[in-house]
């Protein structure tokens, strides 16, 4: 048996056209939905990040400006940037640029942004809304995520889920979106005593951890869905948190990193701006 390889441009593009259709019809109600990245200092990564996004962006007809500050940018300037931005009624969504540089490493974003802006899912009223299962901005690589499993044909109801990761926007989120469609999830980490006799229960194994090449041949089960989210740059290029080669031939379906999660995380961004935007008209 060889697994499916599941990529995610074609359900990238599927959500493209769903989305340039609700921005239309915005537009015609005289609303052009609008994000607001807020870029720190001169990081390459972020600056090819945000030209990927801002393609993206005028595909769907969504309207993408930055807002640059300097990298040694005090706690107060960048507070009083993202109030501001939350007060803006032209502004649907808020994408900060991660990892914050030293100096704000104490500043709460998740009390900072605007819920209805929040499209990471970061904030406490978001992480809220998704516990309760009532409409809320879902972060994005767990929808994404979320949308390659449905991608595959294979059911979250009824289904074995082991989840590995825990952070907050993407192992609890999509364990939480799991549970959801009635998956019996275990969560799992690097930490967790014999993890592969965790991972070889699963007919789902959704992988977050950003340790390459973690989850190997041994730890997977037959006939499996595995979707890995992890992404690391090496000497390499980039990898994922499964040995993909490995894992392959013992699959029904399978993430390639890059080129599966990425893809469809970038839509589910523009996705929350389109919600959010939608929200706001209403």
């Amino acid at each position: 048996m060889t697994g499916t390889i599941l990529e995610g441009r074609t359900v990238a593009d599927s959500i493209a056209v769903d989305l340039a259709g609700r921005a239309a019809r915005l537009a015609e109600q005289g609303h052009r939905p609008a994000l607001l990245f807020v870029s720190i200092g001169n990081s390459g990564p972020a600056r090819l990040y945000a030209s990927r996004l801002r393609r993206l962006s005028g595909r769907v007809g969504v309207a993408m400006t930055e807002h640059a500050l300097p990298g040694d940018v005090p706690t107060s300037a960048f507070e009083e940037a993202i109030v501001a931005s939350n007060e803006d009624r032209a502004t649907d969504g808020i994408l900060v640029q991660m990892p914050l540089p030293p100096q704000l490493g104490d500043t709460d974003l998740s009390g900072l942004i605007s819920p209805r802006k929040d499209i990471d899912g970061i904030t406490v009223a978001n992480a809220g809304r998704l516990y309760l299962g009532v409409p809320g901005r879902r972060p994005p690589t767990a929808l994404a995520m979320m949308a390659l499993l449905q991608a595959s044909g294979v059911s979250a109801t009824g289904s074995k889920a082991v989840v590995i990761g825990r952070s907050n926007v993407v192992g609890h989120p999509v364990a939480e979106l799991l549970l959801q469609q009635d998956a019996t999830v275990t969560v799992t980490h690097r930490g967790t005593p014999d993890l592969a006799a965790e991972t070889r229960t699963a007919d789902v194994l959704m992988v977050g951890a950003g340790e390459p090449g973690l989850v190997r041949a041994h730890m997977v089960k037959a006939g499996a869905v595995v979707i890995d989210a992890g992404i690391t740059v090496t000497e390499h290029g980039v990898v994922g948190d499964v040995a993909f080669d490995e894992v392959l031939p013992l699959v029904r379906a399978i993430t390639p990193v890059p080129g599966g999660v990425g893809p469809i995380t970038t839509a589910m961004l523009l996705h929350n701006v389109v919600e959010s935007a939608e929200e706001g008209l209403g």
